[in-house]
């Protein structure tokens, strides 16, 4: 008797232990804002509100709830037990629909959650995995629990409903602008970074806050879709979880095409949701916190500002603070759509001055035939070679929010002209694919505020600040063509790093640099044949600048291989590996409790150490995949969506394979996915260029099958492993926890570059094998052929 009461004493203080480090991580937070934003008049309302409710009100609401929880936690807990019966009692005929809608469920709310803090806070985009991290310790903590009794999926949306309330009001606040850029490593145009002991505090208690939030969200649907598989046969259960994952990107994918954006999202979670609620009182609770969402997401404080949710990012429109239009993304100024023509610039001289930086390329190419502009946003680019008499303008940009803005606003209505074909594409995709020769390349300003994918650290415009860019680039200019780039410094070194690379991609011949009187920007002219004149004399009033020609200044070019344009020079990340470090410790404390609980005499029946090393691999894979097929189709979201999606589809087919042939040897499986790793690094290391294969065609088809090869084997190796766990719950939820040290280990890129990903997942899959052998044998599974 006593030791059953100290393990469970032991277990409530395991799942205590969480709430814990929520609250530090509350207190933290709110001593970092009370201290750097305090009260005063200075300070606006909603951040004062703000700091109060941090520094005393919640704080108080909170430890009166937990007073009184012998009140509200019985018929809470009555709840959830006649939620889970409902949950056991469904029938075993159509189990297969319920394990794909549960495992939907858990990913499309895993996706809109993600875009969800990346549209509130740039933050989320430097630290990249760390909601994606959270959605995988919930997850597989929730599979792990498997048939434990009692599952928590009627309070999913009341933990997104507070998530949701504290990060969107958050966000009007002034506290946001210190939660943009809280890093050392590396810069971002017009973000605060972080510089004091306060903003540490401030930066990391709202981190690991919305980690714990998120992973406490992500438990009950990770349990959820683990209670449903295992009422089946593990293979067959797996099956329909990759099809209900893959239906769940779909729909989160179509939504993004549509432009649709948090609202929608949480209306289409909250309808998935709806099957799985039975009972009044878990419907009641389900339609409270979707009015909650609901109504926190429709408010917005600035009447000024329209929002649209792109399929990348949150752009605004900001019509009333200034004469021109102003588009801001992810809440930080991006470009305004300016009105350029002649009459424009006569009556004001603001006008006159831009007007002469968008002319710039023109000085050196006038009346060019044929132009291209790299980065053509809402048509201010575009508009300036029409008005100095282009031939013809390919206008290229990514997003296509950004260029609807500009057919819809600006003032000369560049994209209307016949001259002009507008591209909804990758640049760097399009330098490299296209047959048209140029007189003239304009790279207009990519500051990129969004990433190409949470998996990775690759920006929308990570590929186009190489040497190797630019060296695609040339090749697609004519004899005598130029190309101009214009940047904001951030520092000397990003300055120096475009110097060397365009230096580099030109063969030794240096670019002519130009201090621009508009936004603080440099313009980088280079070609092969540019006159003298134009290397010794300013230009159109601009005056030249020498400071990035300084060997003094200490800078490594971006490649394709290390495309991180905004670290001055290669060094590792220590800000990242802190917080790496800290997230590993809080997903520690987490996971504790499924090992405490004295009733689990053996620690092991909880764990798939095969399955986690698998699950570290693949996430690395997956990575890989993407910044490597981005060079070869484009850094576009479609990109991205077309590779999970092959992603999850190989991993179907390979335990389809599995369920056919029958039991198959570890060894074979772990043979052919090391064979193939082995295979895709040497191609990464040689990138032999398309010409190889008979043309761009055959080259991306060709990339595309060496590199998605390890995957499918990666799968077999994961179905072949899943027979042999304790059960599919353990399995799926150690490779979900072992695929949050696949994101940490990612960090590493950027200082070793993308390739060093290919020697870290030979050496894990290696692990993989290695524990597999260990292992000690068991039959296989009565299910295990379904």
């Amino acid at each position: 008797m006593k030791s059953t009461d100290a393990g469970q004493q032991r277990l409530a203080w395991s799942v205590r232990l969480p709430l814990w480090i929520l609250l530090a991580s509350w207190v933290l937070f709110g001593l970092g804002t009370a201290t750097e934003y305090g009260y005063g008049a200075h300070k606006n309302v909603a951040s004062q509100v703000f700091v109060l409710c941090l520094t005393a009100i919640i704080p108080i609401i909170g430890r009166v709830i937990l007073d009184r929880r012998r009140r509200w936690w019985p018929p809470l807990a009555e709840m959830l037990d006649r939620h889970s019966a409902a949950i056991d009692g469904i029938s075993t005929t159509r189990i297969g629909w319920w394990i794909a809608l549960a495992a939907g469920v858990g990913l499309f709310a895993e996706l809109a959650l993600i875009r969800f803090h990346g549209s509130c806070f740039q933050l989320f985009a430097f630290f990249k995995n760390l909601s994606l991290l959270s959605c995988f310790l919930g997850l597989g903590i929730g599979y792990t629990l498997g048939d434990r009794r009692r599952i928590f999926t009627p309070l999913v949306l009341p933990g997104m409903a507070l998530q949701i309330l504290f990060l969107h009001g958050l966000r009007f606040t002034d506290i946001a602008d210190t939660l943009h850029n809280p890093i050392r490593e590396e810069l971002a145009l017009g973000l605060t970074q972080m510089e004091d002991v306060m903003h540490v505090l401030t930066a990391y208690g709202f981190l690991i806050c919305v980690f714990c939030i998120n992973a406490l969200c992500f438990i009950p649907l990770g349990h959820l879709a683990a209670r449903m598989m295992g009422r089946t046969a593990r293979l067959p259960a797996y099956s329909w979880n990759l099809a209900g994952s893959l239906a769940g990107v779909l729909i989160f994918y179509v939504l993004s095409y549509a432009w649709t954006g948090p609202i929608i999202w949480m209306a289409v979670l909250v309808l998935l949701l709806l099957p799985f609620l039975r009972g009044i009182l878990s419907r009641a609770l389900l339609a409270g916190s979707a009015v909650m969402i609901l109504g926190v997401l429709g408010w917005n404080p600035s009447v000024d500002q329209y929002d649209v949710y792109s399929p990348y990012q949150i752009l605004s429109i900001v019509l009333s603070k200034d004469p021109h239009p102003q588009i801001k993304v992810n809440h930080v100024y991006f470009q305004k759509i300016l009105d350029l023509s002649s009459t424009a610039q006569q009556k004001n001289n603001d006008i006159a001055i831009a007007a002469r930086y968008y002319g710039l390329p023109y000085q050196f190419k006038h009346e060019p035939a044929d132009v291209m502009i790299v980065g053509a946003g809402t048509g201010n680019d575009v508009a300036s070679a029409l008005r100095h008499s282009a031939g013809h303008v390919d206008g290229v940009e990514i997003d296509p929010a950004i260029l609807h803005f500009g057919r819809m606003l600006h003032p000369e209505q560049p994209y209307s002209s016949p001259r002009v074909d507008a591209h909804v594409q990758d640049a760097r995709a399009f330098i490299r694919y296209t047959p048209q020769k140029y007189d003239l390349i304009v790279f207009g300003l990519l500051d990129s505020h969004t990433l190409l994918t949470s998996l990775s650290g690759v920006r929308l415009d990570s590929y186009i600040y190489t040497t190797d860019c630019f060296r695609d680039a040339r090749a697609k200019l004519k004899d005598g063509g130029v190309i101009c780039l214009t940047f904001v410094m951030l520092t000397p070194e990003i300055g120096r790093k475009l110097f060397l690379m365009l230096k580099e991609a030109f063969g030794g011949v240096e670019p002519v640099v130009f201090q621009t009187d508009y936004d603080g920007g440099y313009s980088f002219v280079i070609g092969e044949h540019l006159p003298p004149q134009m290397r010794t004399s300013a230009v159109a009033g601009l005056k030249l600048e020498t400071t990035f020609s300084d060997n003094r200044i200490i800078a490594d070019p971006s490649t394709d291989d290390w495309p991180f344009f905004y670290m001055g020079v290669r060094k590792y990340p220590v800000t990242y590996v802190t917080m790496i470090l800290v997230m590993l410790a809080v997903s520690a404390v987490f996971i504790w409790p499924l090992f405490s609980n004295a009733k689990e005499s053996n620690p092991s029946a909880m764990f798939s150490a095969p399955c986690f090393f698998l699950g570290a691999g693949f996430m690395l894979l997956e990575t890989k995949a993407i910044t490597e097929l981005a060079l070869d189709y484009g850094s576009t979201w479609v990109v991205t969506a077309i590779v999970i999606t092959a992603i999850l589809i190989m991993a179907f087919l390979a335990n389809l394979l599995l369920l056919r042939i029958g039991r198959l040897r570890p060894a074979i499986a772990y043979g052919l996915l090391l064979a193939s790793l082995a295979l895709s690094l040497v191609f990464a290391i040689l990138r032999l260029p398309p010409g190889t294969w008979g043309g761009p065609l055959p080259a991306a088809i060709a990339s595309t099958a060496i590199i998605t090869l390890p995957l499918f084997f990666a799968g077999l190796a994961f179905s072949t492993e899943l027979s042999n766990a304790p059960s599919a719950g353990v399995a799926l939820g150690s490779n979900l926890m072992g695929a949050m040290l696949g994101g940490c280990l990612e960090y590493n890129s950027m200082y070793f570059g993308y390739r060093s990903l290919y020697i870290i997942a030979l050496v894990i899959y290696a692990l993989a094998f290695a524990t597999s052998l260990r292992r000690k044998r068991q039959a296989p599974s009565p299910d295990f052929c379904g």
